[in-house]
């Protein structure tokens, strides 16, 4: 009986690990952690600095799960808004989506070898090569 609820435990922490997303930025960055707020206005292109006023390279997976679970929890918007949002910020000059990156092992090296960087990653890619700021369940 001890032995299944230890089971069961295990499962339900790895269902939350696996859930959660990680904000990462450079291990050699000044940010250790940043709001909401903050972090959706970097992201949707309002503002290009960083916290700490340096300029910002926002960078993301091609992973649609990521980008939705990112966007719908940072910045409350769904697929069909933040397809209408950037077609808007494209049109009128203000701002571009993030870049794109397709794998997240390249990701992590970006981020790694970049100090203004900042993205989002699962967290079960989590290293020693980057530091987290955020976690997004």
């Amino acid at each position: 009986m001890l032995f299944f609820k230890f089971f069961l435990i295990f499962l339900f922490s790895i269902s939350l690990f696996a859930n959660s997303l990680a904000v990462i930025v450079s291990k050699d960055s000044k940010i250790n952690n940043i709001s909401k707020k903050e972090l959706s206005k970097i992201f949707l292109s309002k503002t290009k600095r960083l916290p700490f006023g340096e300029k910002s390279v926002v960078v993301e997976s091609t992973n649609k799960l990521y980008q939705s679970k990112f966007y719908k929890n940072v910045c409350n918007k769904n697929k069909k808004q933040l397809k209408k949002y950037w077609a808007k910020m494209i049109f009128t000059g203000r701002g571009q989506p993030p870049k794109k990156i397709k794998t997240i092992n390249e990701l992590i090296v970006f981020i790694k070898n970049n100090r203004n960087a900042i993205s989002y990653i699962p967290f079960e890619y989590i290293n020693d090569d980057i530091k987290v700021i955020m976690e997004i369940k």
